[in-house]
């Protein structure tokens, strides 16, 4: 008995995929999603105060002083590098859209202090009251130096974001370096007759003076 086979149902037909292929293209695809996903975990994942090119050189700039001094155990490498990261943070001068953590907030609308990290265990600390910031003989020595009213450091702006940011809030601030309205790094955040122990505690921490223009919730 002769069986006849449609022409329709053999010509042009598709062969049958070599074995294994399917799970070529399923690890080949594969691949390629976690490739994608590796980029784009490293991109969220990437700390905000280095997403600004200024803030991320300046942070930078600190680490490349302190690391060094402080692993010589020399006193005077370390007293020299803390003098060197004032100075370098005198020739940031005005920044803008730096990120940070707003970290604590002291005293009232009218006499308010804040401090923000804006990096690894480095913060910048701005208020409108000097009497909040100084205590004791500390005090008096300053009062000595002027009797004009300093200016404050936090923009009337700036005070009204702050009524509506958290603790532990991540923001974007812009504001200028080592200065208070114009008047400048008091001398206590210069190291003005520290102990070695203190200018070691400063690179390890450091904090610095800065008047807040804007201050706001950050998007990212």
């Amino acid at each position: 008995m002769t069986h006849l086979t449609s022409p329709t149902l053999t010509r042009g037909a598709p062969s049958s995929p070599p074995a294994g292929a399917g799970g070529e293209d399923v690890l080949r695809r594969n691949i390629l999603l976690v490739g994608a996903s590796l980029v784009l975990t490293g991109c969220f994942d990437r700390p905000c105060h280095e997403r600004n090119q200024a803030q991320k050189a300046f942070l930078d700039g600190l680490q490349e002083l302190a690391k060094p001094a402080l692993a010589s155990n020399n006193p005077l490498r370390v007293e020299e590098a803390a003098r060197q990261s004032i100075a370098l943070a005198g020739k940031v001068g005005a920044f803008e859209d730096w990120c940070g953590t707003l970290t604590k907030i002291e005293g009232n609308a009218q006499t308010a202090g804040v401090t923000i990290d804006i990096g690894r265990q480095v913060s910048l600390y701005a208020f409108n009251d000097w009497a909040l910031a100084l205590a004791g003989t500390v005090t008096d020595f300053f009062s000595t130096r002027s009797r004009a009213a300093p200016p404050p450091g936090l923009s009337e702006a700036t005070v009204a974001a702050l009524k509506t940011l958290r603790l532990g809030e991540r923001v974007t601030l812009s504001g200028r370096m080592g200065e208070i309205a114009g008047s400048g790094v008091f001398d206590f955040s210069r190291l003005f007759g520290k102990s070695t122990a203190e200018h070691r505690q400063f690179l390890q921490t450091p904090r610095f003076v800065a008047r807040i223009e804007a201050l706001k919730a950050s998007k990212k």
